[in-house]
């Protein structure tokens, strides 16, 4: 299927029955999606007893699964590269990942032989917002999956927009959470990303997640020697096109409904706080073990940036890899950006509400946003 259209199931469908209940209770679900719980509901429960099987297939080589090398974490808005970022470094046959099918399906790895062909079947061929081909193979960011391991995962919001401020207290701050339950968060993530290793049988991961770019202090308890490439992008730009992201997927998703205006001003509440926290945050990493990225340059010369990360990051050979990022690369450049037409009001608002990020990053209005003829008389 071309269209970015999903059958009336949730992606919670990959989760296990009672995390599956926890995530429900959190938010009011409108009696128009009930037909489509009771169907994701009914995949919940044909999945559940392969999830004992997967306890007994995991456990013991999860006991054994070490991290031989730090993660490398992608950091960013969305929006800002992220996705063409972790696409061109898990071409390296040494990095491993999260699929998109663990990404839904992450407590049903061990009967991905089943659960595959449902995926196959279900998934549409590309990404709305900009045509990235899908394949239940790809990397795949690791949050709709960390959701699905346990109830505190912030894109529970997709799910139930109108609490999206709950979740991202909950997620990013442990806001509300007990002792249990942030034990519960840590274990979770770390299985999570073992396991994507396992299934990829790499030697090293890289991860791509959005909001981990709040979450800084949180992966380096976990990963004291993370590293990190943090990749920004002019924040007008990272608005419009997070807006048509959003509003093309969050008909597939949410349990309850939401307006426009309603997802721009979670953007841009959203948008402040991650670059708040990872503002504040950024000083706990070594310096070392970080490298900021603007896309624009990315864009421009991108295998000089990837040379970056394996030279000052891994520390590693880049001329024995090169090869395998430049038919990728060479792919990227027939995609054609879209274009934005807005008028002078909304153009003050986002001045009002972004602009301490456009001016730390020294941007200013993108030429592939177009101020109306009329909005200026």
């Amino acid at each position: 299927m071309s269209e970015f259209k999903i059958p009336p199931i949730s992606t919670l469908a990959g989760s296990t029955l009672s995390n599956y209940f926890k995530i429900l209770k959190q938010g009011r679900i409108e009696p128009r999606f009930y037909f489509k719980i009771g169907l994701t509901t009914l995949v919940v429960l044909f999945a559940s007893p392969f999830h004992l099987w997967e306890k007994i297939f995991f456990n013991r080589k999860l006991a054994k699964a070490r991290l031989d090398k730090p993660p490398l974490f992608i950091l960013g808005h969305w929006r800002s590269g992220t996705t063409l970022l972790h696409n061109v470094l898990t071409k390296d046959p040494k990095v491993g990942y999260v699929s998109t099918y663990q990404s839904v399906f992450p407590n049903n790895m061990a009967s991905k032989w089943l659960f595959k062909t449902f995926m196959r079947i279900n998934m549409p061929d590309v990404r709305p917002s900009d045509k990235v081909e899908l394949n239940i193979d790809f990397p795949q960011e690791d949050e709709f999956a960390f959701c699905n391991t346990q109830p505190n995962g912030y894109y529970n919001f997709f799910y139930l927009p109108k609490e999206y401020s709950t979740f991202y207290d909950k997620s990013v701050h442990f806001d509300k959470l007990n002792e249990k339950q942030i034990k519960q968060w840590y274990f979770a993530y770390d299985r999570l990303i073992k396991k994507a290793l396992i299934n990829t049988d790499r030697n090293r991961i890289v991860v791509k997640n959005p909001i981990n770019t709040a979450r800084i202090e949180k992966l380096l308890k976990l990963y004291p020697d993370a590293k990190f490439v943090y990749i920004y992008r002019n924040p007008i730009t990272v608005f419009y096109s997070t807006r048509r992201f959003f509003q093309q997927l969050f008909p597939t998703l949410w349990l309850h409904k939401v307006d426009n205006p309603f997802i721009d001003q979670m953007i841009l509440d959203v948008y402040t706080r991650v670059m708040n926290d990872f503002l504040e945050q950024k000083s706990l990493i070594p310096s070392e073990n970080l490298i900021e990225l603007r896309f624009e340059q990315f864009e421009k010369q991108p295998m000089a940036e990837i040379e970056k990360i394996y030279n000052e990051l891994w520390q590693e050979d880049f001329t024995a890899v090169k090869p395998y990022f430049s038919k990728y690369l060479d792919s990227q450049k027939k995609h054609k950006k879209n274009k934005y037409e807005v008028d002078a009001v909304e153009m003050d608002m986002l001045d009002k509400h972004l602009g301490k990020f456009i001016e730390l990053y020294g941007y200013s209005i993108p030429p592939e946003v177009i101020i109306s003829d009329a909005s200026k008389n």
